[in-house]
């Protein structure tokens, strides 16, 4: 009896959206619909997921819990969205803030941008709209903490260059190697610069 041969298995489809698996979103809304409907959608996509219906049990999550984003509804029993909003960021939190509400106008969604919100959308939405406004969201956090590395990583760099030449010696010889240290101190590279003996 030929032995079958197992067919390979199909690569998995990339999801267009992206994975973001370090990141932790809190969902903050009255409608136990729609925290169903964005819990459900986000699962699979983020590390953590959690769900709140109302400013005062997510501010409770929030103290046992750092989250990256909140997606927060405007329209909330207590508290509304917005108040909260203001005072999330004079207190310091750094997160992204994605507004969501069914009854805007214009003057509402200017002043919820003003107040610190990444983004603003508007009931009822696509699940690809939302999905979309988190991932620019995700996409800015790491390249702000991308150009933050890479401007320390140039700032050091600097340093470095500015103290590679304290050198002891005015010599001809001295100033030649000092001079070769600079056009050589940029580059990646590690280079020895040997002597005759007891020159140091």
């Amino acid at each position: 009896m030929a032995a079958t041969q197992s067919q390979p298995t199909p690569p998995a489809e990339a999801d267009p959206f992206g994975s973001w698996r370090h990141y932790a979103v809190l969902v903050v809304d009255d409608e136990p619909g729609m925290r169903n409907f964005l819990t459900r959608s986000l699962a699979s996509r983020c590390g953590v997921v959690e769900a709140a219906a109302s400013v005062e049990q997510a501010m409770a999550m929030m103290e046992q819990r750092l989250y990256d984003m909140l997606v927060l509804d405007i329209a909330l029993p207590g508290k509304s969205g917005i108040a909260w909003l203001h005072e999330l960021r004079a207190g310091g939190y750094q997160g992204d803030v994605i507004l969501i509400t069914a009854y805007a106008d214009l003057e509402t969604a200017i002043g919820a941008l003003r107040g610190g919100a990444s983004d603003f959308i508007l009931k009822p939405f696509r699940i690809d709209q939302i999905l979309n406004a988190i991932g620019r969201c995700f996409d800015r956090t790491r390249l702000q903490r991308e150009n933050y590395l890479l401007r320390r990583e140039i700032a050091g760099h600097g340093e470095r260059e500015a103290n590679a030449t304290d050198l002891v010696g005015e010599s001809p010889a001295m100033r030649e190697i000092d001079r070769l240290i600079r056009r050589l101190a940029p580059l990646p590279s590690t280079v020895l610069i040997t002597g005759a003996s007891g020159t140091g």
